[in-house]
């Protein structure tokens, strides 16, 4: 008797869930072939790989059941759940749009589109379906859910109230727990907010996240000594592997304490000889805290690993130890195998400098690289916006593992928030980016920023920081942009006395790592101006000793 599709998706579907997967692959691989223009037996093909783990086989699938079948509303949301899988939320929204008509009274389909442009930055699109969604299923506790984290993303007035219906409604949900703890922190209520991550810290033990939230809550709160001693206690415990030592030392390499890290890694090393996230982290903080032997011993014990991020680790303990030929040499393989490798361009750099290599003005002296922009704003948007942020600063605190040292920064992306200022801000920003390309040099395959010139670009990441009386930005650089920026909104008095306060340094590496180097550019900030360079310069601030320093910032992303 010939068996149906149907019939060989429900034969497959039960031998799946009997755990004898190779059969199942087995019986869908000859229906697929006996029924190629059947576009459900192809979706239920894709969720069982995609059940599976198997993303990108199960995306192929849903696509091709799209092929089939393009008002196959199932076919697409299942598309789009597995592109947020992989990543990609961008295509998943892409993807979504010609479903909308077909798909006009799917909650579901409502939902996941939300869901695919919050993750794609998207986020007023997202408001939109959500409200979709949430009109066709107002109790649902998925939708809930999703509301909840769209809420917390945009920092909602009301991300707290959505997020306690979601607790409701998924009960014991540990994610959302964590949500609502961050919720209850940017409202300043920072005692409810840490009950919530010491009932994770206690439940959950082993859930990185959650012991990094408490760290960093306990240090917004003022503890300083102790404030991640919860790391000691779980530890301790059975079954606590090299994933909570290593989060242990990020928290405290966030705030300035690599001899600490370095320690902590020693005792875990004690215990995983041979595990080499816990080496490489254990080299990192040692160089970090001055033990550039110490580190290099370390680094020798794992050089026959040739990966990127030992690679990288070599070259900047190298640089330390003033051994540029062999320093430019490691970082020439992580740039051969990660060609817009943000951090290995920078060492580069700074590897040219030291050498007196020409390259160096290739890279970053090029006029046009570096500018300073008035923004398109009258005072009264300017007024607008810079009260919008000292409101918003009202409860925010010093983070961890940020540039900024005595000061407070934003929670979450700055510009997924809904209050108007901040769109304008944002499209007054996007104009002043549009004058700073027309600027660029022209297009150039080899270089870092001037290969993407010609390319879309976004902004992602951004925020602002407050420096209140003191304060400044350490050395650093941001691995994820193309470009980074600092926007000002109020500027000390003290910029224009003797000693720079306050001002933008850029090339001036963080201390220790190429010490007989000094900045390239030096710019006073002033009220309604941004300021654009390449995020493979080292950047910084000199501290202010009174007043009041407000920025904002952000990076920019080639989005082709």
């Amino acid at each position: 008797m010939t068996i149906s599709a149907q019939g060989i998706a429900q034969q497959a579907s039960a031998l799946a869930a009997q755990g004898r997967d190779v059969e199942a692959d087995a019986l869908y691989e000859r229906g697929l072939a006996d029924f190629p223009q059947d576009a459900r037996l192809a979706n239920s093909a894709g969720n069982f790989h995609f059940k599976a783990g198997r993303h990108e086989r199960a995306l192929a699938l849903f696509e091709r059941a799209l092929a089939i079948a393009p008002d196959l509303v199932e076919a697409g949301v299942n598309a789009a759940i597995a592109l947020g899988r992989l990543g990609r939320p961008d295509r998943a929204v892409t993807l979504l749009a010609p479903l909308e008509s077909a798909a006009s009274g799917h909650p579901n389909y409502w939902r996941i589109r939300a869901d695919s442009e919050r993750q794609a930055g998207r986020y007023r699109d997202a408001s939109a379906s959500m409200a979709r969604a949430v009109a066709l299923d107002p109790g649902g506790a998925k939708t809930a859910r999703s509301r909840a984290r769209l809420a917390l993303e945009r920092s909602d007035p009301q991300a707290v109230a959505h997020i306690e219906t979601a607790l409701t409604l998924n009960r014991g949900d540990p994610s959302l727990l964590f949500d609502y703890a961050q919720a209850l922190a940017v409202e300043g209520r920072m005692g409810e907010a840490l009950e919530c991550t010491t009932t994770l810290v206690t439940h959950v033990p082993g859930w990185t996240d959650a012991l990094k939230l408490h760290a960093e809550l306990r240090w917004a709160a003022g503890e300083r000594e102790p404030f991640a001693d919860h790391f000691e206690t779980i530890t301790a415990m059975q079954g606590a592997g090299p994933a909570v030592w290593l989060a242990w030392c990020e928290v405290l390499d966030g705030v300035d304490r690599p001899a600490e890290s370095a320690a902590i890694l020693a005792r875990a090393r004690a215990v995983w000889p041979q595990d080499t996230d816990l080496a490489l982290a254990q080299a990192v903080a040692l160089g970090e805290a001055g033990a550039v032997g110490e580190a290099q011993g370390v680094l020798d014990q794992f050089a026959a690993i040739a990966s990127p991020d030992w690679a990288t680790a070599r070259g900047r303990n190298l640089l330390r130890l003033g051994e540029i030929a062999r320093a430019e040499a490691e970082l020439a393989t992580v740039l051969a195998a990660r060609p817009t490798d943000v951090t290995a361009w920078a060492l580069t750099d700074l590897c040219w400098r030291l050498a007196g290599d020409p390259r160096h003005e290739w890279l970053h002296g090029q006029t046009g690289l570096v500018r300073q922009l008035a923004l398109p704003l009258d005072d009264a948007e300017r007024e607008s916006i810079t009260a919008l942020l000292k409101q918003l600063h009202r409860h925010s605190a010093m983070p961890i593992g940020q540039s900024v040292k005595r000061g407070s920064q934003t929670k979450g992306a700055l510009f997924a928030r809904a209050e108007p200022e901040l769109a304008r801000l944002e499209a007054a920003l996007l104009a002043a980016l549009a004058e700073y390309r027309a600027g660029l040099p022209a297009h150039d395959a080899d270089h870092p920023l001037l290969s993407r010139r010609d390319d879309p670009w976004s902004i992602i990441g951004s925020w602002s920081i407050f420096l209140n009386g003191e304060g400044h930005h350490a050395a650093h650089i941001h691995p994820r942009g193309l470009l980074s920026s600092a926007s000002y909104w109020l500027v000390p008095d003290e910029v224009d006395a003797p000693g720079e306060a306050g001002w933008l340094e850029l090339g001036n590496p963080p201390p220790g790592l190429a010490d007989s180097l000094s900045r390239l550019h030096a710019i006073r900030p002033q009220p309604g101006t941004l300021v654009l360079f390449p995020s493979t310069l080292f950047h910084g601030t000199r501290p202010i000793t009174r007043g009041t320093r407000m920025t904002v910032a952000f990076d920019v992303t080639p989005t082709a």
